[in-house]
């Protein structure tokens, strides 16, 4: 950005002249803050870091998180900053000017849950998910939608968790239970306590995960993100992991804290996001969901049960009271929720009426999303049927069997209800652009017409009951003729696991048609082994298979090199997959790098690492390491040079990963650049770090940047590094060793690192004695031994304290050595 606007350099000698560095602002959202902040610090820099007094002492608009009061005085301080850097003036003034009035109007995603509390229609089904609870007696008019709530045991739990969150802790908590135990509702009643000033996010469109991730950058502090049936979020591959991955990043992000992620889940969904498989599907779920689970229980307990009645005489609401006398085993939310009148509905059907409700179950359990579209069920439904009973079909069988299983009971709704599809109006369709490397789908269109949805608990319900059930030959034709693009390949994968294999081809191949990549490869996998000489299957994926997705075409340009199908390798790079796959995700696209180059596409290696170069984002060093790792394996040494400029100058100094992207620029052989990362990171490292400090140090010194490591220690990381961190300390020691930094190794000795050292972690106390006993410092491994025994380390006493032989028979509490004992000294 330098420029053409008159200033002066600062001489590098005047520059060690000034005050202290000050530190960058550390911002979380919205991202023009954070954007801002990073501008005003790189002009500082650029600046030379002058004194308080030549910014007029706005120190605080420079090194604050939050957003300068007046946009004059950041422009000032901009101003001042660009003359002396001698940048464009005007262009930073008026960038600065820019980002103030968009961090100023940012507002965060999601509503806030002062506007749900007064609005009930927005948390009920339609809303966040909530059963609404069954009429009697007219209570919805007297009492509204839902009956007073009684807490249960869970509830406290919970309540621990929000609580937290509104005193400034991230957290999340998952409810996990059966259908209509009020996971949901419990939920709400916890969320709806939290203070004005949070806000509810609630992402459902254009699917769930989707929705889930473009929002992510901009869920703010205080923010509820609400994951009903969290399964739709973190279950669909490929986006499921990078759901759960970003939700890890957001609640370790201290810059953004507190958030709030609250979920529900049946058991069988918890199971299959908890549980290891091969291959590991959901490892990132897991590693979410791991601690922070909340059962549910089915019934009220006797204590449940007493406090529902003290409640029903406060508010002589009398569903409570229905509910109190007429729930079976305690199952009072079932009850409330209309589960016995849905079951008394659903045992009472017969001929086409349970074939529906059957095909809607199986379509559920297999793989179909929330909304069934009715043609398949219709469709299906007469496979189910005896001979004797399809011959006894009239006209009306399908309007009949509809108004049975839609009529509502009681203010519930009922077996399937009707979803409104209220689609654009006026608008003409639209194909696939080439733009996107998705083709011209042959199928054409695919009218959903009318959909349903099947009630919770029947779904519930039958994915246990008919779980041995495997639907008849019309359920699958259908399946594949009506499905919703996005459930196919699930829907096929079903069918290969029972052993319908003609059908899971079939679901697959139109899986593959619609673009789907993952359909793709395991369509060319399972064909290639029924049918090994049939090239077919192979060109079909070839053709037809989305190109966006970095990862998933590696996988196929793997699977079509391990068929020996290269007429149709060939006929996949003639689509040009480099132009189309998406930048989003480095890892990905390094794969694909991987997998162009096993197929031997170069001039596809050099358009995409022309992509790569100019436009990858810089915002994590550690997987800016990775491309040009990638690049270097791929031979596209101009584009690694170009990246390599990019990242010396621009990447963003996440000093905990700087050393990876150091290491990588080494490995290139981009000598300058890596002198230019290496001066910005020995520059600006927060030495109060020791393992910044030391993970830096390292790096400097394998790449053999001896003016930058001298810098560093310059910095006297050993007089200013915390203490309390044995693994952090150890590892400065080491660091600072091996550099060559003896008297920074002495200072760090002389502040007593031994007495200061947190000894909850016995490993890492371990390793910062050995790296004490390294150093020589005998003393310091005598004192922190003897800390060790009080703390209940005995053995980290006995080992590096040379008591082994003084304390052969342990201890006495004043810590002196016990004398010798035997068996009868016992009483």
């Amino acid at each position: 950005m330098s420029g053409d606007i008159g200033g002066r350099r600062p001489d590098p000698e005047e520059n060690s002249k000034r005050a202290r560095l000050l530190k960058r602002a550390r911002v979380g959202w919205p991202p023009a803050l954070r954007e801002l902040k990073d501008l005003l610090y790189e002009v500082y820099l650029a600046a030379g870091a002058p004194s308080l007094d030549e910014i007029n002492g706005n120190r605080r608009i420079i090194t604050d998180g939050e957003r300068p009061g007046q946009q004059a005085d950041v422009v000032a301080v901009a101003t001042v900053l660009a003359h002396r850097a001698a940048w464009n003036v005007p262009d930073v003034a008026g960038r600065v000017r820019d980002l103030w009035v968009q961090a100023g109007m940012a507002r965060g995603v999601g509503r806030p849950i002062s506007e749900l509390r007064g609005d009930i229609r927005l948390v009920l089904d339609r809303g966040l998910g909530i059963h609404p609870a069954l009429d009697s007696g007219g209570a919805r008019g007297r009492f509204g939608m839902l009956p007073a709530y009684v807490a249960r045991d869970h509830d406290a739990r919970l309540r621990e968790v929000v609580d937290a969150a509104g005193a400034g802790c991230s957290g999340i908590a998952v409810l996990v239970g059966g259908s209509s135990t009020g996971k949901t509702r419990a939920l709400w009643e916890a969320v709806r306590a939290l203070p004005d000033g949070w806000r509810l996010w609630h992402p459902l469109s254009p699917t769930a995960p989707e929705a889930a991730l473009a929002a992510l950058p901009d869920i703010a502090p205080k923010t509820v993100v609400w994951l009903n049936e969290a399964q739709h979020y973190l279950a669909p591959e490929p986006l499921g992991e990078q759901v759960a991955a970003g939700l890890r990043e957001l609640l370790n992000d201290p810059l953004r804290t507190p958030v709030l992620v609250l979920g529900t889940l049946w058991l069988d969904h918890w199971d299959t996001l908890s549980t290891h498989s091969t291959p590991d599907r959901h490892a990132g779920a897991r590693a979410l969901l791991a601690g922070h689970k909340i059962d549910v229980p089915d019934a009220f307990t006797e204590n449940d049960l007493a406090a529902l009645d003290a409640t029903n005489d406060a508010d002589a609401d009398p569903r409570l009271a229905e509910a109190a006398q007429h729930a079976q085993g305690g199952r009072v939310t079932q009850y409330l929720a209309g589960v016995p009148h849905l079951m008394d509905r659903y045992n009472a059907a017969r001929g086409a009426t349970l074939a529906l409700i059957h095909a809607a179950i199986d379509a559920r359990r297999l793989g179909a999303g929330l909304y069934i579209p009715l043609n398949w069920l219709a469709d299906a439904a007469r496979g189910y049927l005896t001979d004797a009973e399809d011959l006894a079909l009239d006209d009306d069988w399908l309007s009949e069997a509809l108004a049975y299983v839609t009529t509502p009971c009681s203010g519930i709704p009922g077996i399937l209800t009707l979803v409104p599809t209220n689609g654009p109006r006026n608008q003409r369709p639209r194909r696939a652009s080439a733009a996107s490397g998705v083709p011209a789908d042959p199928l054409g269109p695919r009218p959903q017409g009318a959909q349903y949805l099947l009630a919770d608990y029947l779904d519930q319900h039958g994915r246990h009951h008919r779980v041995s059930k495997i639907p008849p030959i019309d359920f699958w034709r259908a399946a594949a003729q009506h499905a919703h693009p996005t459930d196919l390949t699930a829907l096929g994968d079903a069918a290969w696991n029972r052993g319908l294999y003609r059908d899971a081809a079939q679901l697959h191949k139109h899986a593959t048609t619609h673009g789907n990549p993952r359909a793709a490869v395991t369509l060319v996998h399972r064909l290639h082994t029924l049918h090994p000489t049939d090239p077919r299957p192979a060109r079909w994926a070839a053709e037809h298979a989305a190109l966006d997705n970095p990862h998933a075409v590696a996988g196929l340009l793997d699977a079509l090199r391990e068929a020996g199908a290269h007429e149709q390798i060939t006929a996949l790079l003639a689509r040009n997959p480099a132009a189309h796959a998406a930048l989003d995700h480095p890892y990905t696209v390094a794969e694909l790098l991987d997998a162009l180059r096993e197929a031997g596409a170069h001039e596809q290696i050099t358009a995409l690492a022309d992509r790569l170069a100019a436009h990858a984002a810089l915002d994590h060093p550690y997987t800016v390491a990775e491309l040009l790792d990638a690049l270097r394996k791929a031979g596209a040494h101009e584009q690694l040079t170009a990246l390599a400029d990019r990242a010396a100058e621009h990447a963003a100094l996440d000093l905990y990963t700087v050393p990876r992207l150091l290491d990588a620029l080494r490995k290139a052989g981009a000598h300058e650049q890596l002198t230019a990362l290496a001066d910005r990171a020995a520059a600006h490292a927060a030495v109060d770090d020791p393992y910044i400090a030391a993970g830096l140090l390292d790096a400097l010194r394998e790449a053999w940047a001896h003016e930058q490591l001298t810098a560093l220690l310059a910095r006297n990381a050993a007089a200013n590094a915390a203490l309390d961190n044995p693994n952090a300390v150890a590892g400065l020691l080491d660091a600072l060793r091996k550099a060559g930094g003896r008297e920074q190794v002495t200072a760090l000795l002389a502040r007593n690192p031994a007495a200061n050292a947190a000894l909850n972690d016995p490993h890492a106390v371990a390793g910062l004695l050995d790296t004490l006993r390294k150093a020589g410092a005998h003393e310091q491994v005598t004192a922190l031994a003897d800390r060790c025994a009080p703390a209940g380390r005995i053995d980290l006493f006995i080992n590096h304290g040379r008591h082994r032989e003084q304390c052969r028979f342990g201890r006495e509490p004043d810590g002196s050595a016990a004398s010798s004992w035997a068996w009868d000294d016992l009483d």
